[in-house]
């Protein structure tokens, strides 16, 4: 907000506090307005000219590195800079505000809530620190990040994988298990067959039982059992047929299912923000040296959005903040000053309005009542006219007439 100052010329400090006189360029008033300070006080606060100066520059800087941080946030959601550019701004912005609000709450800030109020504001500053520090993380360890996304991405489909292998292994469990049982008895079957075509062939050659070469008796028989053993799996394969095609059916979609949803989950996996982020959690855990390269980062640029509250701190109090004070308390007395001279004119006008009302209605009952006396008189000789009861006359005369009448 604005304060009027004493009529004084406008000098500046533009560099250095041992140049009382220069005149205030554009470039103050930038750096005093990122400050929070008024430049209509501060053309005549001598040093103190310098000290915003310097807040000035600490909270651009500030305002800078949000941008750029904020600016490479969006760049990994968005491709078009038409969009990442006025996101960046504009967020940038909202950093710029709230450091200027910061300082700004510092130079009205004292009683016996300083400190609570002190506290809240670095945990604020604290919080917005924590959080623009994760897109500068991330660019800064980006080559890092880019060599170990495929292995994170790897772990998520391997873990996908398994989740829907998972989620079917009832239906894949119960196909697979049908035909396994139809194929184990159809190599039973086909076992029993060669069994049975080995023993004819042995009867033919005469390394049978019966020792004879030749097809004989013996040999037909067994022959006889070899052929109505291929008929009967014949048989029995067209009779299990559906229930095996069946089967292979639920596998075959089951597994299509699958691999379909696996295709969808890796062609949705991005190298985005949080993606980047848990490659960079991942990357911690697998090299410990990145860990603690992280926590420095992190610290340092903590302490890049405290740095234009820390300095304001550690700066002095001085005449720009004597003004500041001298400036809200003649506001504030002159708005005192304002009020008490508006209630008494209320006052006085409230006063003058009861006594003026008063003698209106005096006037207006004097006439009224003459009145009254006049149709009172009116009525009396009409009822003498014709006289009749006294009370009813009275009763008529009273409800006509009279302010208050009862019944």
């Amino acid at each position: 907000m604005n304060y009027k100052s004493d009529q004084q010329p406008a000098n500046t400090l533009s560099a250095s506090p041992s140049i009382p006189d220069e005149q205030a360029s554009q470039w103050d008033k930038v750096l005093w307005w990122m400050a929070a300070a008024d430049s209509s006080l501060m053309k005549t606060c001598g040093p103190d000219r310098f000290r915003y100066g310097v807040i000035g520059y600490t909270v651009m800087a500030t305002w800078l590195f949000a941008t750029l941080a904020w600016g490479y946030f969006f760049s990994t959601l968005f491709d078009d800079i038409l969009i990442i550019l006025p996101a960046a701004l504009f967020f940038g912005f909202v950093i710029l505000t709230i450091d200027r609000g910061l300082i700004a709450g510092l130079n009205s800030n004292g009683g016996k809530n300083k400190w609570l109020s002190l506290s809240l504001r670095l945990l604020l500053a604290l919080t917005i620190g924590f959080f623009i520090s994760q897109p500068v993380v991330l660019m800064l360890f980006e080559k890092d990040i880019d060599a170990h996304l495929p292995v994170v991405k790897e772990k998520k489909i391997t873990a996908y994988t398994k989740q829907v292998r998972d989620e079917n292994a009832v239906v894949l469990q119960q196909a697979k298990a049908e035909i396994d049982r139809i194929r184990s008895d159809q190599k039973v079957k086909e076992q029993e067959i060669l069994d049975l075509k080995n023993a004819y062939i042995r009867e033919t050659d005469g390394t049978g039982g019966s020792g004879k070469i030749g097809e004989y008796t013996i040999a037909r028989v067994k022959k006889m059992a070899y052929l109505k053993a291929e008929e009967d799996l014949i048989t029995w394969k067209r009779s299990v047929q559906p229930a095996l095609d069946s089967a292979l059916a639920r596998e075959r979609i089951t597994e299509a299912t699958i691999q379909q949803r696996i295709a969808e989950f890796d062609k949705g996996l991005s190298d985005g923000f949080l993606t980047r982020i848990e490659t960079l959690d991942d990357l911690m855990l697998v090299h410990p040296p990145v860990k603690y390269r992280y926590r420095l980062v992190i610290m340092l640029i903590m302490m890049i959005e405290l740095m234009p509250l820390l300095t304001k701190l550690m700066m002095p109090s001085g005449l720009y903040e004597e003004k500041v004070q001298d400036a809200v308390q003649q506001k504030k007395l002159n708005w005192q000053a304002e009020r008490a001279a508006i209630k008494e004119v209320e006052a006085a006008f409230y006063e003058t309005a009861i006594s003026t009302d008063k003698q209106l209605q005096a006037d207006v009952m004097h006439e009224i009542n003459e009145l009254r006396r006049k149709q009172a008189e009116e009525e009396f000789n009409k009822w003498k006219q014709n006289p009749g009861k006294v009370r009813q006359f009275w009763d008529q005369l009273k409800s006509r007439l009279l302010y208050f009448s009862r019944d």
